[in-house]
């Protein structure tokens, strides 16, 4: 599947997960970055394609239309019948559907995909045969090595040495190893994860939140997400220094980001879905009517505004 993303246009979040795995498609598949996103309300897109949403893939976002390519990792699947319906399109890359979990049973979302995706693109790459030993784990700026970002990226390193999840991490770290066909990238994450401690979990955990979050890169989430990279049409310099030390810390030349870009908002919704709207999302990608944009499963069905979803009237 992940093969079908060569040479192809991506949107990416501005977090380390969409960061990484623009970059690492970049790479690996000559994959051209044309926009970003927040991953819920706001998306940013270089002019020249602001009509063309439809051939871009998105990344780390989960999108509604059936004819648009997205690789993520939510439970985007109500219950085993919309799993079926979903799981038939080749264009939505997504461990939760290839490893038959969603939301209900509640047994089914606890045993989702705990990482981020750009674990879950490595691992596909790596299944397709993609060498990618050249990338240097290890290089080290300001003692943050390349590994430990990824590592943060949605939280895997603590999720998997010290969250309540500690099994499911296991379980998921089994099936990405089998899926890579024991690639060496992903049996590098597996022994690494084995060799540390909650301790330095914590500690990595906090440096890294200092360092995105402080000078010169004023993050807005300690997992290196931006609110507005925009300053007029351009980039602002502070995102192009944040994505700058990313790409300096993989060893990837940074993709282009000397355009204007515009920018989209879409309303960006959180809430419980009733049984009819439940049958409304499976059958129709609606809820009360209105197409939605994008959704995950972000809670379990026991706690309360468990669906998050953005509406928009451009596509």
């Amino acid at each position: 599947m992940i093969q079908y993303l060569k040479n192809k246009p991506l949107i990416i979040n501005t977090d380390l997960d969409g960061l990484i795995s623009g970059l690492i498609l970049k790479k690996f598949l000559n994959c051209h970055v044309i926009g970003f996103s927040t991953s819920t309300e706001k998306i940013w897109v270089i002019d020249q394609f602001i009509n063309k949403l439809k051939n871009v893939c998105f990344v780390d976002m989960y999108v509604v239309d059936q004819n648009t390519f997205s690789v993520d990792q939510h439970i985007i699947s109500v219950n085993e019948e919309h799993h079926k319906l979903l799981s038939q399109n080749s264009k939505k890359i997504n461990p939760n559907l290839m490893n038959n979990k969603y939301f209900l049973p509640n047994s089914s979302y606890y045993a989702k995909y705990p990482f981020g995706t750009i674990h879950f693109i490595i691992a596909l790459l790596e299944n397709i045969g993609i060498d990618l030993t050249s990338l240097n784990l290890k290089k080290n700026i300001e003692n943050i090595s390349f590994i430990d970002l990824i590592l943060r990226s949605d939280d895997a390193m603590k999720t998997t040495i010290a969250s309540e999840y500690i099994q499911n991490a296991k379980n998921w770290w089994e099936w990405l190893k089998k899926m890579s066909k024991n690639g060496p990238i992903t049996i590098s994450f597996i022994e690494y994860l084995s060799q540390i401690d909650s301790l330095y979990v914590t500690n990595k955990r906090d440096q890294i939140t200092r360092l995105l979050k402080g000078n010169p890169f004023y993050c807005s989430s300690s997992d290196g997400g931006i609110n507005d990279i925009l300053e007029g049409t351009k980039i602002k310099n502070s995102t192009k220094e944040y994505f700058q030390f990313i790409a300096e810390i993989s060893g990837i030349d940074l993709f282009d980001i000397n355009f204007n870009y515009k920018t989209f908002k879409g309303l960006a919704k959180r809430t419980s879905l009733s049984l009819q709207q439940k049958k409304e999302l499976i059958s129709n990608n609606s809820i009360n009517g209105k197409n939605i944009f994008s959704y995950a499963f972000v809670r379990s069905s026991n706690r309360e505004n468990n669906f998050s979803y953005t509406l928009t009237n451009k596509w």
